[in-house]
């Protein structure tokens, strides 16, 4: 699966911003490999929680706020990302390029790359945008709760005003955990946190002056935060950042960068990853609209509960994702490097310690799950109907902890080789052919009648199969040495 990675032959002098040598070099033996996937890793997950955690702060406050208010805020979230997953995807083919010439010290190619993604990230975000100016009739369309639809159309609009800032902040972060500059992308996402929470008390439930706003508040504090987190990176990194921006002022960098033949390059590289996140993201939102239905049909008097269960119990499994997420970036980038410098011993050693360390994070998470799930949802809800659902799901979510553990670790591995289509073929398999047909069996009165259990259980199922069809794959691909992609 996927084309063997073309050998690049540019390669210049040394990069002007030497690597921590504690970052780049090989290490000696497994245990020394796991500290530096934790040193690189351990930062990386911290942003990736953070920047998780955004939209856990709004679930948390409008889970208190009324009964209609995280309902709809899920099925506008669950638009919004998936509008905007396949751009994220896309702007990951910068891992593979970076880390790669990074590790073979090629400097000039990484201020092209970077305005390439910038580039690349405002071409995707228009699209994404216009997708979102109907959501109204989309949410009609597919039998969503009436009183839900106003609530979740305003969320939606409103949302898709942060999403460019929020992929260029991909874009900056690619560049940085390339050079292991992992400081500023922490301080960024805690002073973002912060201002979320405010914004949130302020905004949904009107406090300091405010009108209490709800569902709105919530998505006016994202976009907000957004651009002012995109603006706090920029300055907090900017001594690493000023040669690579600096350096678009050469006409010869500029041409290059600009170039519609490499631009497609990145393009097509980076496709078949935003292809594989929008698969894996459209199986989440499609189940949240079978959710939906479900609350339809049975014509609860307020609110949405099933709907409302489900977003706290994949909130919660998003927040834990983002531990093994962060390993995952982590190993892409070390097997990147390694395949810069031409070391294939050491690639194996990543791979092989990552998978490892993500399967022992996620099953401590899996403990949690399982033992204390009504603790977690009545953190995140004061509705009782809310509740009962999420402790319903919650558990389930705590058994796929492993398979989402390994899945994205390997897929991490797999990238920093440069393969990004196998996961593609492999998500397309485990989810949709078996995971979503076996899950609305489960579900359905015409199969076992389980309602939104069955569906998750079939979720969990698939992602078991998806995460041993990985593995398989991780083997077959590291068994041999591999080349450098080409950037140009």
């Amino acid at each position: 699966m996927g084309r063997r990675p073309v050998l690049a032959t540019i390669r210049g002098p040394p990069m002007d911003h030497e690597l921590p040598a504690q970052s780049q070099r090989a290490s000696t033996g497994r245990l020394d490999e796991l500290r530096h996937l934790l040193a690189l890793g351990g930062p990386i997950a911290l942003v990736q929680i953070g920047q998780t955690s955004l939209n856990f702060v709004d679930v948390c406050f409008l889970g208190h706020f009324d009964a209609a208010g995280l309902p709809a805020m899920a099925l506008g979230s669950t638009l919004c990302w998936a509008a905007c997953v396949f751009c994220m995807g896309t702007l990951n083919g910068l891992d593979p390029l970076l880390s790669q010439a990074v590790g073979a010290q090629d400097r000039h190619a990484v201020p092209r790359l970077l305005w390439r993604g910038a580039v690349l990230a405002f071409l995707l975000a228009l699209p994404a945008m216009a997708v979102l100016l109907p959501t109204a009739t989309w949410l009609e369309l597919l039998g969503q709760k009436p009183e839900l639809i106003p609530g979740a159309a305003t969320y939606a609009r409103i949302n898709t005003l942060g999403f460019l800032p929020f992929l260029w902040v991909m874009v900056l972060r690619a560049l940085l955990s390339a050079h292991s500059r992992l400081r500023p992308q922490v301080l960024t996402i805690v002073v973002g946190n912060l201002a979320n929470v405010v914004l949130d008390w302020a905004w949904i439930h009107g406090h300091l002056g405010f009108p209490a706003m709800g569902v709105a508040g919530a998505a006016w504090a994202t976009v907000v935060v957004r651009w002012a987190m995109f603006a706090a990176l920029l300055a907090l990194s900017w001594q690493d950042l000023a040669p690579h921006l600096r350096a678009f002022g050469d006409a010869t960098v500029r041409k290059a960068a600009l170039a519609l033949q490499p631009l497609g390059r990145l393009l097509r590289l980076g496709a078949p990853i935003g292809a594989q996140y929008a698969l894996e993201m459209g199986v989440f939102a499609l189940t949240a609209v079978l959710i939906g239905q479900f609350d339809q049909v049975a014509g609860d008097s307020a609110g949405g509960p099933r709907l409302g269960g489900h977003q706290i119990a994949l909130q919660l499994a998003s927040l834990t994702f983002m531990a093994p997420l962060g390993l995952s970036m982590a190993a892409s980038v070390r097997v990147g490097w390694a395949v810069g410098r031409g070391d294939a011993t050491s690639a194996r050693r990543t791979v092989g310690v990552a998978l490892l360390a993500g399967a022992a994070v996620m099953g401590a998470f899996m403990a949690v799950f399982l033992t204390v799930p009504h603790l977690l949802a009545a953190a995140m809800t004061g509705d009782l109907a809310i509740a009962a659902w999420a402790i319903a799901l919650i558990p389930v979510a705590g058994v796929f902890q492993i398979g989402d553990g390994l899945q994205v670790v390997a897929i991490g591995c797999l990238r920093g080789i440069g393969d990004v289509r196998s996961p593609m073929v492999i998500n397309v398999a485990g989810f949709w052919l078996l995971g979503l047909p076996l899950g609305c069996w489960l579900a359905y009165p015409w199969g076992r009648g389980a309602g939104p259990v069955g569906l998750w259980w079939g979720l969990a199922i698939g992602l078991f199969a998806v995460a041993l069809l990985l593995l398989w794959m991780v083997h077959v691909r590291f068994a041999t040495a591999t080349a450098r992609l080409a950037s140009e």
